[in-house]
């Protein structure tokens, strides 16, 4: 198959670590996804995977990966980086050990990348602890997850994309639409 494309949303269970997970799960509801050949587009949802990323990506034309991002900026900003930015050291501080730019370039040092990479990504509250999603992520998200999908339309040369179907809870659940 061609232009395949892998989604990958990073993360963890605990507060805005959870954006990567959350953002996933809405886009496996996009009526995008669910109308494209299955395994076009790979939905997958990892804990702080490392290394583990190659695997991940080794059979994909088109990366996007999806996690939290603490840079320093103001929460809730929206950030989007190419292999190359994460190469020349453009990803702000990962809360993992072995996080995506070292997997980048483990990658390139082993000829395991896939033709296009690029992080999306929510800045985090720091101040923000507990079990769910920040305000300011929470109010970034429905515009955030609109952009990857027009970015999954553009990769599969559609011109433009079905709207999200998809609500996010304050909880940062995921919920399918409302049928009145």
């Amino acid at each position: 198959m061609d232009n395949r494309i892998q989604l990958i949303g990073v993360g963890s269970p605990f507060s805005d670590d959870r954006l990567g997970w959350v953002a996933a799960e809405a886009l496996q509801c996009s009526s995008l996804v669910k109308t494209v050949e299955p395994g076009r587009i790979v939905i997958s949802i990892l804990d702080r995977p490392g290394a583990m990323l190659l695997a991940y990506w080794q059979d994909a034309d088109n990366v996007i990966l999806i996690d939290a991002v603490h840079s320093g900026a103001a929460p809730g900003t929206l950030h989007c980086l190419t292999a190359s930015d994460l190469a020349s050291g453009g990803l702000p501080a990962s809360s993992h050990d072995f996080g995506i730019a070292r997997a980048l370039e483990l990658g390139g040092a082993l000829g395991n990348l896939p033709g296009r990479v690029l992080l999306y990504g929510i800045e985090i509250d720091p101040a923000h602890v507990g079990p769910s999603l920040s305000a300011a992520v929470q109010s970034a998200l429905p515009g955030f997850i609109c952009r990857i999908e027009q970015v999954l339309s553009d990769l599969m040369g559609n011109a433009t994309p079905p709207s999200v179907t998809q609500r996010v809870a304050r909880n940062g659940r995921v919920h399918p639409p409302r049928v009145d």
